[in-house]
């Protein structure tokens, strides 16, 4: 169900792009738009979001992507430029959401087994056919514009939350990072303070040296 519900906004902004910019305005807008902030969540947030307790992430990208898909319905019909930038802030914000959910829930499924990840991948493959089925039968079959369609999807966040905080056992109770290894060896000796200081300063310099290169291996997917 997360696997789904978190792809299901992006294959849904991808069917209505016509309708979201007209057909003066470049798709691949829209595109990337609906692409770039994600890409850029999966490249940098790993460093960091691990910090971040689970039931904050998800209830943080439940309201980036509610708030996003309420900006791109509630924004004018008109198809100016500025109209159209302020709907590819809501995709954008939609974005968002959906390359931190891909982080957050992928690392959950550590908690939950095999079976779990193989229901991740099978829910985010399934996006890709119910949000287009989801749009042209609401559009078409139903009538509804465009507008009314992505306002109706912004509650789709909404059984993501049910999914988590419900459905997943014991899911807002797990810890996030590593747990140190307590040393019981009451004997062991303890080194000076200078000593303690230098390994301290050594160990912060081996972070940083670690994620400059994590960064530049990151820019090479970038820039050939």
């Amino acid at each position: 169900m997360p696997g789904l519900i978190n792809n299901l906004l992006y294959v849904i902004i991808l069917s209505a792009a016509l309708d979201l910019v007209g057909p003066n305005v470049p798709k691949g807008v829209v595109l990337l738009a609906d692409v770039v902030p994600s890409f850029f969540v999966k490249l940098i947030a790993p460093y960091f979001i691990e910090a971040v307790p689970y039931a904050s992430r998800v209830i943080t990208f439940a309201l980036l992507s509610t708030g996003g898909m309420l900006i791109i319905a509630l924004t004018s019909s008109e198809q100016d430029s500025s109209t159209i930038a302020i709907k590819l802030i809501g995709v954008a914000f939609a974005s968002l959401s959906s390359g931190g959910g891909e982080l957050s829930f992928l690392g959950l499924t550590h908690h939950y087994g095999q079976k779990s990840l193989a229901a991740w991948s099978s829910g985010t493959g399934g996006a890709g056919l119910v949000g287009a089925w989801l749009y042209v039968l609401a559009t078409g079959t139903f009538g509804l514009s465009s507008s009314a369609t992505l306002l109706f999807c912004a509650l789709c966040p909404l059984i993501m939350l049910g999914a988590y905080f419900a459905v997943l056992p014991n899911a807002h109770s797990r810890k996030n990072g590593y747990q140190s290894i307590q040393n019981d060896d009451e004997d062991e000796v303890q080194a000076p303070p200078s000593l303690q200081r230098q390994t301290s300063h050594d160990g912060n310099g081996n972070k940083r040296s670690m994620i400059k290169k994590n960064l530049n291996r990151a820019k090479a997917l970038i820039i050939p």
